[in-house]
């Protein structure tokens, strides 16, 4: 995987660049200076398992003759990894799509059978619509998907009362076929979006091993990945110690993080690897 800078602004003083490759945790955007890369590869065929056991530690590579530990970068802060949270979420948009299926069913049964219709009927009031009205995410491409959602559910939810309304006028075919229509293109067009919901999602994880060094030439560590960012260039003076930030988590992992690293230059902050100390920290876990 090739690795280009991007988001570069404009500055005089060459020695004041920092440039780091950027990835994603959650919410949280980590960096590690580009000097102290050797290689980004997605080639995990060859990771050989563990002699020994370490929080994190997922098997050990062969790069040019030297074996070199592989850690999962999340599972080292002992925070969920972003695989971890959209598989999660998958998980989610699985069982809201199935109480969708499940409502239609149910209200058809209460139009047969005459027994009472007990989901929500306001659309912000289902499991799903009090998710959905409060659902971010940075990743534009699946909140265009998320967009097409509020139109047929909306119209889902409306069903209950114009079809239970019907059957009560003595209407109970035209309220049977309007289901059967609902089922067609609303209900159709829900399934259709949470699978293209669940897609984006799976396919926004790019596992990667990053190879890392101190001098340039030697491998020290592999650290795996789920998520990567970009390249980006900062000032060394954008580099603010972690007690000015009150970050208490990574405090407990003193020696971990040289800073964080923000300016108004770059609209993404980050928190800056110490790679000088990587190791000492790891045979702590």
């Amino acid at each position: 995987m090739s690795i280009a800078a991007t988001n570069q602004p404009i500055i005089d003083n060459e020695s004041e660049v920092l440039t780091v490759f950027t990835f994603w945790i959650g919410d949280e955007l980590f960096a590690i200076n580009i000097e102290n890369i050797l290689s980004v590869t997605q080639d995990l065929d060859n990771l050989l398992q563990p002699p020994v056991k370490s929080r994190g530690l997922m098997g050990v590579i062969n790069y040019m003759d030297e074996p070199v530990a592989v850690y999962n970068f999340a599972e080292m802060l002992d925070i969920p990894s972003t695989r971890e949270i959209k598989s999660n979420l998958v998980a989610l948009l699985n069982a809201r799509e199935q109480d969708h299926i499940d409502w239609v069913d149910a209200l058809e049964k209460s139009l047969k059978e005459n027994i009472p219709f007990e989901k929500a009927r306001d659309p912000n009031l289902c499991a799903f619509g009090k998710w959905y009205n409060k659902f971010k995410t940075r990743d534009e491409a699946l909140m265009d998907i998320m967009k097409h959602f509020e139109q047929p559910h909306n119209e889902i939810h409306a069903l209950a009362d114009e079809l239970l309304g019907l059957k009560d006028n003595g209407q109970l075919e035209e309220a049977l076929y309007k289901l059967h229509l609902a089922r067609m293109t609303n209900l159709n067009y829900l399934v259709k979006y949470f699978a293209h919901a669940r897609s984006q999602i799976e396919e926004s994880l790019h596992t990667v091993i990053i190879n890392i060094t101190n001098d340039g030439v030697k491998p020290l560590i592999a650290l795996q990945i789920d998520e990567i960012h970009e390249v980006m260039n900062f000032r060394k003076s954008d580099l603010r110690g972690l007690d000015r930030m009150g970050l208490d988590v990574v405090l407990e992992m003193e020696g971990l993080f040289k800073g964080y690293l923000g300016s108004d230059d770059n609209q993404s902050s980050c928190l800056l690897l110490d790679t000088s100390n990587l190791l000492v920290n790891v045979k702590s876990l």
